[in-house]
Parts: C-alpha cells; sequence; structure tokens
C-alpha cells in the first residue's frame, strides 16, 4: 500500500487532523505480516470480503514508514498482531509480531492470533502478564510473551457463529489467568447489534473478569442502526472497551460518546486497510466503500473530480471522530483520551 501523501491528504491532515491530536498516539488495532505469511486467497472469498484484497501485508518496517508519513509531528506506539484469516499460517506470523515487538523501535505490544482447536496449554505459555512499561518501548526489557489475544471468526468450524468458536472457554479461562487483553471482532451477521453476541460478552465478563475486552470495530456497528441495537446492552459495565478501527461513522461515533462515553473508546487504526483513498457512504443498515483503487469489486465509482479529492481511510475516521467530539460538547482533552490516554491505563501504562 502507498503511505505517500498528495496535496489532499496533507492539507487534510495540517488544517483538520493535526490541530486536534495529542502529543502522543496509541494505536491500539493494526496487523503486520509478510506475504509469505498467507496463502492464496481465492476470488470467492474476496468476493464475500472486499478487505481481503485491500490489505493483507504489512511489515514492521512498512509500519513505521506509514506512522511517520501520516503523522510527522506525533510519536505513535501500537498494539499489534497479524493477519486473521484461515489461509494465514498463524504460527510463522505470531513469531514475526513476537519478534518486531521486541525492538523498540517498533513502539509495539504485540498480541497472539489464535486458533479455536490449539490447546488451552499453547495459548497459556505465550502469554505474559503486563508488567511496566514506558511510553514507546515494549512491555518489559524484551517481550518474552503476547499481552493477550487475537482470535477471529473467520478461523470458527463452518457453520457455528458463536463466540465461542472461535475463542473457546480454554482460551479464555487462560487468557483470565494472564489477565490479558481479548481483542475482539464480534460475530454474526447483526453484530454488535445481535442480541446473542451482547449476552455472551457479558457471559464472558461474568465468568472470566480479569480479562481486559476490546471489542474492535465498535462492534462493527458501522452503520447507526446497528449501534443503536447494540451498545446500550454493554453500557453500564465498565470493563468492555471498543476501538473504533476502520469506523468512518461519525453519526455511530457521536452515539458511542453518548452511550458509554470517551473513556472506553480506544484509537485503533487497522492498517493497512485503511490506507485505502476513498470514502464511505452509510445507508440504513449498510455501507457503500467508494476508492479510486482498482480492486476487483470496486464497480461502484464516483466523478474524477470527486475520486481527485479522497485522502485514506484512515484520515476519514480521525475526521469522523472529529465531528462527533465537536458534536457532543466534548473537546481536545476527550480526543486526548481516544488517541492516547483510554489505551496506555488499559495496559497499565
Amino acid at each position: 500500500m502507498d503511505w505517500t501523501l498528495n496535496d489532499v491528504d496533507r492539507a487534510v491532515y495540517r488544517d483538520e487532523i493535526e490541530p486536534w491530536l495529542p502529543d502522543r498516539i496509541l494505536d491500539f488495532h493494526v496487523h503486520v505480516n509478510l506475504p509469505e505469511h498467507t496463502g492464496p486467497i481465492a476470488p470467492e472469498r474476496i468476493a464475500a470480503n472486499w478487505a481481503m484484497e485491500v490489505g493483507t501485508a504489512q511489515s514492521w518496517e512498512e509500519l513505521r514508514a506509514t506512522y511517520a508519513s501520516l503523522f510527522p509531528t506525533r510519536e505513535v506506539a501500537c498494539v499489534a498482531f497479524g493477519t486473521v484469516y484461515r489461509e494465514t499460517l498463524t504460527d510463522a506470523n505470531n513469531a514475526y509480531v513476537l519478534a518486531g515487538a521486541a525492538d523498540p523501535a517498533n513502539r509495539a505490544v504485540p498480541l497472539m492470533c489464535t486458533r479455536p482447536e490449539w490447546p488451552a496449554d499453547k495459548v497459556a505459555e505465550s502469554l505474559r502478564p503486563i508488567g511496566p512499561i514506558t511510553h514507546l518501548g515494549p512491555i518489559g526489557p524484551s517481550p518474552s510473551g503476547f499481552a493477550g489475544i487475537k482470535p477471529y471468526p473467520d478461523v470458527a468450524p463452518e457453520g457455528d457463529e458463536s463466540i465461542y468458536a472461535f475463542v473457546p472457554h480454554a482460551h479464555l479461562r487462560a487468557l483470565n489467568e494472564a489477565e490479558g487483553i481479548l481483542m475482539l471482532h464480534l460475530p454474526r451477521a447483526g453484530r454488535i447489534g445481535d442480541p446473542a453476541n451482547v449476552q455472551e460478552v457479558r457471559e464472558i465478563r461474568l465468568r472470566y473478569p480479569r480479562i481486559k475486552i476490546v471489542i474492535a470495530h465498535v462492534g462493527r456497528a458501522y452503520c447507526l442502526p446497528t449501534a443503536e441495537r447494540g451498545l446500550p446492552g454493554l453500557a453500564d459495565d465498565d470493563g468492555v472497551f471498543f476501538d473504533i478501527s476502520a469506523n468512518l461513522n461519525a453519526d455511530v461515533f457521536r452515539y458511542a460518546l453518548d452511550t458509554i462515553g470517551p473513556d472506553r473508546l480506544l484509537f485503533g487504526s487497522d492498517l493497512p486497510i485503511t490506507l485505502m483513498r476513498g470514502m464511505r457512504e452509510h445507508v440504513g443498515e449498510k455501507y457503500i466503500n467508494y476508492t479510486s483503487a482498482p480492486y476487483s469489486w470496486n464497480t461502484n465509482r464516483k466523478s474524477p473530480d470527486e475520486e481527485a479529492g479522497y485522502t485514506f481511510f484512515l484520515y476519514e475516521e480521525i475526521r469522523a471522530l472529529i465531528a462527533a467530539i465537536e458534536r457532543s460538547g466534548l473537546g481536545k482533552a476527550a480526543m486526548a483520551r481516544i488517541m492516547h490516554d483510554n489505551g496506555a491505563g488499559l495496559l497499565g501504562r
């Protein structure tokens, strides 16, 4: 993916984004992996999930260059994990993530991608308690394990949509013992709007109270009706956090700010996917991606003049967050909590 800024990107960053950014940023959701860590993905799989064609590889060196390009005036640390598809060579990818997190130059906290068929001992032996860390360095002098796990529905047995299908109780018990992070991508077509997902998250909180739960993409509530159905069911639990990665909807962010507050939202980039330039329209329960890039699914185009004004999806995400904060009557203090302080607190920084 191309992280080189053009005139449009530079103007968006300078005029709209930079004035709102704190000095330090903590990206709580980023993927790192090499091309050889993911096998071929069939066209029918891409047809069912557009993101599989957009960004399936990002080295540590590329991530550092991306941060330096997109946030040239800020220090950026991250919580990183590998790619999550069933085609991934998960062990090799996890080893790459862990090795990179041991390099202070990457300013990274590692999470382990898991497979539900793995024995609990494999998960338990790979985790370590979160210990004292500095802002820009790794956990401890040299990470010997992961700070948590990143399971994913795509590796669940076909037809089983439960959270427990891809993060079984044995893994949750190991994670609870380590007091680790669970980066949770909700399953089911209804996303956080499905009562079964909300019920299972509440069950996990009750049975495994030492797990630090982060629900990705605001529960995959990319459209407001989904957020309205699901977020109230978890609003009363201060132990459940939400990252905003790859969500470009200011209405959803505003609703989240009003429903769960700014202290439980975490900035996440979902890089490298959000290096795609374009914009998103939200219609009812569906969203439509627009981009100028030559992807196989990109058949619904805007005019050349409109496409010339595209910037990164990541900048559009931050634009939406700023708009939501303004509409909520909040200010830069809330932005600083979301962009850094909430995540730092969750990590014990």
